[in-house]
């Protein structure tokens, strides 16, 4: 088998978030918001802006084609350059691709009029909304399942809160269930699953739930996230040898390399006697393998809730690590496992209606895509702007300080 990892698990460009401060505060400043340019990008900023609550007033072009193509996400009106130059109140987002600017000479025209009120983005910060914004295809689909909360390291600045909870596995009658229920909703084909934790291979029927997955979703890639403690002593469990159903069950292992005294040379060489792809790195969102020592990020929180949504793009759970639990969908693990978070430190982060789905009250998988791209209120708790890598991996000190 190719042990390469498939794209889908790369994150999203993520854009800049002061340049979302510096657009925010842009709109603001005007009575009328247009934006240049009527291409997929400019459609999924005006989505980012319809989530942001900035009223704009349509898309501004060169000229009018005699046939405009249908309109992906809403219809808008379409205004050509000199009718916008000459509003009171109005300002432009240049939402073109870089390449456009000089074949339509936007910026000299506009200071040819006189106009300056508008809001040039980076051709990263353009890409990286539009990505954000647009709802996976059914390929690129992807959501994990905790096994188990607890886990047998303690890790500072979890954002599975796994250091701060107790014992707790999933239980088989509900994780068959739900997995039934999502097999039905994807009509059996996702991209990707990860069964995780907390630490998965503590569940003493992790097999099962490697079996039942694969039923379920005969295709696409079934993923063990771990941190390798257990691995090898699997191959002799009490419920089978852990290695012969991975191999049967097409699953891959995806080992979080940290700075602790484990014989990860002996995973690999199991891994490739079983025919199993081992992927190991410090970093699970890495497309190649890094060696280099963990680094622990801190997810800081604002337990205020005082969050502007606008940021929640720039989150790399956003539009891609949903996280199934107890028949819920959840935008991430952090909302997902806010409960120990709850209970560790005593606080009252809150989970609206709108925070999940319910599994068995919703009819398509589209439902789910439409979700995952989509603001959660739970998201004012997230202070995106001072997340970020931290210090080197140590053990947690389970205080409320890893995490504000």
């Amino acid at each position: 088998m190719d042990s390469k990892r498939k794209n889908i698990h790369l994150i999203n460009d993520l854009p800049h978030i002061y340049e979302l401060e510096d657009l925010m505060a842009f709109c603001g400043e005007h009575k009328q918001i247009y934006i240049y340019g009527r291409g997929e990008e400019q459609e999924y900023l005006l989505k980012y802006l319809d989530m942001c609550g900035v009223a704009v007033g349509g898309y501004v072009v060169s000229f009018l084609r005699e046939q405009e193509p249908p309109f992906l996400y809403r219809p808008m009106p379409l205004r050509r350059s000199e009718e916008v130059l000459g509003m009171e109140g109005a300002g432009i987002i240049l939402a073109l691709p870089d390449r456009h600017y000089g074949k339509i000479i936007l910026i000299p025209m506009f200071r040819e009029a006189g106009f300056k009120d508008y809001f040039v983005m980076s051709e990263h910060s353009k890409r990286g909304i539009a990505q954000q914004m647009r709802p996976r295809t059914q390929e690129e689909m992807t959501f994990e399942v905790s096994l188990a909360d607890h886990c047998n390291l303690s890790c500072q600045m979890c954002d599975h809160y796994s250091q701060l909870s107790e014992e707790w596995f999933v239980g088989m009658e509900q994780f068959e269930r739900d997995m039934v229920r999502m097999g039905e909703l994807y009509n059996h084909k996702v991209g990707a699953i990860t069964l995780l934790g907390g630490e998965p291979t503590l569940h003493r029927d992790i097999i099962e739930c490697i079996r039942i997955t694969r039923r379920e979703f005969p295709e696409g890639e079934v993923i063990i996230l771990t941190n390798g403690v257990l691995l090898l002593a699997l191959e002799h469990s009490e419920k089978g040898n852990f290695w012969e159903a991975c191999r049967e069950y097409d699953v891959h292992v995806s080992v979080t390399v940290y700075p602790i005294k484990l014989d990860y040379q002996a995973i690999e060489a199991k891994g490739k006697e079983y025919g199993v792809p081992v992927f190991m790195s410090s970093n699970i969102h890495a497309d190649q393998c890094t060696r280099c020592d963990k680094v622990s990020d801190k997810h800081v929180m604002d337990l205020e809730g005082r969050v502007e949504r606008f940021y929640c793009v720039n989150c790399l759970y956003f539009n891609k690590f949903n996280v199934l639990k107890d028949g819920r969908l959840y935008m991430c693990p952090v909302a997902a496992h806010s409960d120990i978070f709850n209970r560790a430190f005593g606080q009252e982060l809150e989970l609206e209606k709108r925070d999940f789905l319910d599994i068995y009250e919703i009819g398509s998988w589209e439902e789910i895509a439409e979700f995952a791209c989509s603001y959660t209120p739970f998201c004012r708790y997230c202070d995106l702007k001072h997340w970020g890598p931290h210090s080197r991996w140590k053990a947690s000190s389970r205080k409320m300080e890893e995490y504000v």
